[in-house]
């Protein structure tokens, strides 16, 4: 498996002192509270790409096609 990066925000791992590595498990919480936290265009298209490995209620799965076209339509250099 490769080495994933995901940064994941101080307040989505409220019961660790330091958050595993893991980039499904870091993934799995960002979804867990989308689209609170993940919106910026790398998480969301790693949580697109992994989506068939996490455990996503349908209505953020939609959330996540949508930002995701929404990042899409905006083009590749915008921030």
């Amino acid at each position: 498996m490769v080495d994933v990066e995901v940064d994941i925000h101080p307040d989505l791992v409220w019961d660790y002192e330091t958050p595993p590595r893991n980039h499904l498990w870091r993934l799995q919480r960002i979804a867990d509270a989308f689209p609170a936290y993940g919106r910026d265009r790398k998480t969301v298209e790693l949580l697109h790409h992994y989506a068939h490995e996490l455990v996503l209620e349908p209505e953020v799965r939609a959330l996540i096609e949508l930002y995701r076209e929404a990042w899409a339509a905006r083009g590749p250099g915008a921030p």
